[in-house]
């Protein structure tokens, strides 16, 4: 559920008086031209408030909380300027809402928290205020990914207000979860070159982040530039040394240069920590066939195959078996591959190949 259908639904709880305009002085102390509907959230006392005749039993606190709460949830209402209104009038009703909020927060009631200092920040705009905001909705991002536009939101109005380096603190850790290692590398050095204070957590995240990013740059490098792939992957084994897919990219880019012997070597390190990974198993046929070796090779490629039923494989286990000259396990796994996909290109040829 998006966040305007939550506070959509959060508003269908809130009870609305209509106060009619000769009223509206004698309880909040300003003139209106129209009739408003004032809200009241509290939940235990609504039921018993009805009509505006007993609207008078009601404490002013309850109205308070009422207005920030719709001026928060929802920004568009109809009656939001005039309740900023009566709100700007009504002695210390900043300092109320604002004990309201610490009250929903110790209670780890951060949805209502948030929506009533939103409701505030119609009033107090300041950078105090959103530093507050921004605490909040990042709680809520926690525990719910859809608040995560609404953080950046917040992020983005604190940058607006200069030397607040935090907002990029929290775009960083934004941009980390949504796999955007490079925007959030960017963010966390604007942080410490905004004035951030670069502590040793801080030095920890950024230098995660370079790992990673050449993590994510080595893969990419793998096919076309091999050796400068491995200048990247290599050094990241002292920090990910108990990764197997590593030691997997590791190997593609030896195999990529031909040194079958060392791409061996390190798939073999990949098993050792994880003996699972079907890619790897793949991999170390391809090697062995590389290296002649096609008993092994077909040993490798056979389990494999039993796990993916991959087309690509069964061709390479076919190729293995002509190499070795064994003509009849190359026709029946030919067929094999023929039910798999008859029109696959490289069935196709080794079907004019294997008569």
């Amino acid at each position: 559920m998006s966040t305007k259908s939550r506070f959509a639904d959060k508003l269908s709880e809130v009870l609305f008086l209509e106060i009619k305009k000769e009223n509206i002085k004698n309880l909040f102390h300003i003139e209106s031209n129209e009739d408003v509907y004032v809200p009241v959230k509290a939940s235990s006392i609504v039921g018993k408030v009805k009509t505006e005749k007993n609207v008078g039993q009601l404490p002013i606190s309850f109205f308070i909380e009422g207005m920030f709460y719709v001026m928060g949830a929802d920004e568009k209402f109809k009656f939001n300027d005039m309740y900023t209104n009566i709100l700007v009038n009504l002695k210390d009703s900043d300092k109320f809402i604002k004990g309201k909020i610490a009250e929903n927060i110790k209670h780890k009631n951060y949805e209502d928290a948030y929506i009533l200092i939103k409701g505030l920040c119609k009033m107090e705009d300041s950078v105090e205020i959103y530093d507050k905001v921004l605490i909040i909705v990042d709680e809520l991002r926690k525990l719910d990914k859809s608040y995560e536009d609404e953080e950046l939101q917040v992020i983005e109005k604190l940058k607006k207000y200069g030397n607040y380096p935090m907002a990029y603190f929290y775009e960083a850790l934004i941009m980390k979860e949504r796999g955007d290692f490079d925007k959030a590398l960017f963010c966390i050095n604007t942080y410490i070159s905004s004035g951030g204070e670069e502590s040793l957590d801080i030095t920890e995240f950024k230098e995660s982040l370079k790992l990673i990013i050449n993590y994510e740059k080595g893969k990419e490098m793998l096919y076309d530039m091999p050796k400068e792939a491995l200048s990247l992957l290599l050094p990241l084994l002292d920090e990910f040394g108990d990764d197997a897919t590593l030691y997997y990219y590791i190997a593609v880019a030896y195999r990529i240069l031909e040194n079958y012997e060392k791409a061996i070597y390190y798939l073999n390190e990949s098993i050792s920590i994880d003996s699972s990974i079907v890619e790897v198993i793949n991999e170390l046929g391809i090697n062995y066939a590389s290296l002649g070796d096609y008993k092994t090779a077909i040993g490798y490629l056979r389990k494999a195959f039993e796990a993916t039923k991959s087309i690509e494989i069964c061709t390479n286990i076919i190729m293995c078996y002509l190499n070795n000259e064994d003509i009849k396990n190359a026709k029946l796994h030919l067929e094999i591959a023929k039910k798999i996909n008859p029109e696959d290109e490289i069935v196709v040829q080794l079907s004019q190949i294997i008569k």
